[in-house]
């Protein structure tokens, strides 16, 4: 009896805790993603992975405030594509949420006219 219910609280924290992490703003690998854009074509460019860092982290600071408000289904659309094929961009991320929110306004007044 009190593995089952020792279990069933470690189960109801891990989901709780979970919960809130679905919130936060993903983890990407920034440096290996600016290090790639970086050295696409050949030969790695000091100003384009200086660029890409500066980008990403300008993207995540501006994430980080309005993430968490973002409906859940955004936030893992716009996750899962932001982490395609790599290690993922905050600049992609921004990038998606923004046009998820502007197709939202603009289909929020848009009616089919017969």
């Amino acid at each position: 009896m009190k593995k089952t219910v020792l279990l069933a609280g470690a189960l109801l924290a891990s989901l709780q805790s979970h919960a809130v992490t679905a919130q936060s703003l993903p983890r990407y690998d920034v440096k290996a993603h600016c290090r790639e854009v970086a050295a696409f074509g050949g030969a790695f460019s000091e100003s384009t992975m200086d660029g890409c860092m500066q980008m990403e982290q300008s993207a995540y600071d501006q994430l980080k405030r309005t993430f968490p408000d973002l409906s859940a289904s955004m936030r893992k659309h716009c996750d899962e594509v932001a982490s395609f094929g790599g290690h993922g961009s905050y600049s992609t991320l921004q990038g998606c949420i923004q046009m998820e929110q502007s197709s939202a306004r603009r289909n929020a007044g848009t009616e089919f006219k017969y």
